[in-house]
């Protein structure tokens, strides 16, 4: 522990009270809360006095600022780069939403979120999966279980799958590296899969059935989209193999995702932006929210990285619980780092030398490996634990409350993440983490 360390345990105080506040003001205040300009207030509230305390008290401040605005840049723009080139996307034609495709899809969305990330994924999935469901009358588990496989688990395999990995990416980590997660990730999606597929049989049951219409084959309108697609992700990946240490390489790639969104505004028909019932609220939301997140997370992630020490975390099983639990209510990327240096720490205090600059070689190292093995599936797959646990999240619930579904509470999709999504991370736990 750094006994020199200006942070303490209060350090968490700014950020668990937003936390309370956003989770209850739905429940209590919910006109309020419907307003993104008063989301964006109650953001203000919270990240205003932490970040004058970090000028005024703390010594690296404001370049821990200035770090945290960027990521939050980078954050945003990859994030409302998706949803834009998404909405531009449209399957049409006759998608039952029966139980077997319903399935189908999220195993779809399972394998493609370690294609094109966690939020590409998402953004282009949720919309035909709610519209296959439009005549349900249940289809909140529909979109619970979407975040759990889509938004989060399925983006595993690859640094390209969710932010934290892309950070390791960065930091040296191979990028074939992920592949080795493939059992955790196969364990976790294919019980899922299971669940979802007895739930939404039993829940289908209590359903009207479907009304008559005339089948369409399916086809997609927007291609054009799918080619600044795949720009945003040979973007990302050119930044993270040859963008390293480049002190461009952020506005760059920042510039990169406004100039695709630009492109698909441009050049999509805006036939398909009503039939996908497109507006920028959603992404306006999201962007209100996590900008209190971000600010109030400095101090709170401060404390972790100069006490995390003392916490006495050297077992794979605890880093991927505590890992996993912090993501659940951090961003999942700085979190994921922290317990990344806290896992090199552990390898260096039974004799290695290893930088927490190059990830790779702890990657590489016997024990090292176990440990970053742990703390990549604990920040991936518990991200899903709540709606602010990762990006995708808060997007998909706000997408579908546009398209009149009525989804959980903070408190309510906590408890659907705790008796479902829990045991099975339980599971994975005892097998793989031992």
């Amino acid at each position: 522990m750094n006994d020199q360390s200006p942070w303490s345990v209060l350090a968490i105080a700014p950020l668990l009270g937003y936390l309370l506040v956003i989770a209850a003001l739905p429940l209590v205040f919910a006109r309020f809360w419907d307003h993104n300009r008063n989301k964006l207030i109650v953001a203000l509230a919270a990240a205003v006095p932490v970040a004058i305390y970090l000028l005024a008290r703390s010594p690296d401040g404001a370049d821990r600022l200035i770090e945290t605005a960027r990521e939050y840049a980078a954050f945003m723009a990859l994030l409302g780069a998706l949803f834009a080139i998404t909405a531009g996307v449209y399957l049409r034609g006759d998608l039952p939403g029966t139980p077997a495709v319903n399935t189908a899809l999220l195993a779809v969305g399972t394998v493609l979120a370690s294609v094109i990330g966690t939020t590409g994924a998402s953004a282009l999935l949720i919309r035909p999966v709610l519209r296959a469901n439009a005549h349900r009358r249940y289809r909140r588990h529909v979109v619970v279980f979407f975040i759990f496989l889509v938004s989060n688990g399925g983006g595993l395999l690859t640094p390209l799958g969710d932010p934290p990995l892309f950070l390791g990416f960065l930091r040296g980590v191979p990028f074939t590296w992920t592949l080795h997660l493939v059992a955790p990730w196969a364990m976790v999606s294919t019980a899922l899969l299971a669940v979802f597929a007895v739930v939404d049989r039993a829940i289908s049951r209590r359903d009207p059935p479907p009304p008559p219409r005339i089948r369409e084959p399916l086809r997609i309108e927007g291609a054009w989209n799918l080619v600044w697609l795949i720009g945003i992700v040979a973007t990302v990946v050119a930044i993270g193999s040859y963008g390293r240490g480049w002190s461009a390489a952020p506005l760059v790639q920042i510039g990169a995702m406004v100039g695709f969104a630009a492109l698909s505004i441009a050049t999509t028909p805006r036939r398909i932006h009503e039939a996908n019932r497109f507006s920028w609220a959603p992404i306006l939301e999201v962007a209100a929210v996590f900008l209190g997140i971000f600010v109030t997370m400095v101090p709170a992630l401060a404390f972790l990285h100069d006490r995390g020490a003392s916490l006495g975390i050297t077992r794979p099983w605890e880093l991927f619980w505590l890992s996993g639990a912090l993501s659940s209510v951090l961003d999942n990327a700085p979190t994921y780092l922290t317990f990344a240096s806290l896992a090199t720490g552990v390898v260096n205090a039974s004799g290695g030398q290893l930088s927490v600059h190059d990830l790779g070689a702890l990657a590489a190292h016997p024990t090292g490996r176990e440990l970053l093995a742990a703390v990549s599936c604990g920040s991936v797959f518990m991200g899903a634990m709540t709606y602010i646990g990762n990006g995708p999240n808060f997007m998909v619930k706000a997408i579908a409350e546009q398209h009149h579904v009525r989804m959980p509470s903070f408190f309510g999709y906590t408890l659907w993440s705790l008796g479902i999504l829990a045991p099975v991370l339980a599971a994975v736990a005892l097998v793989v983490f031992r």
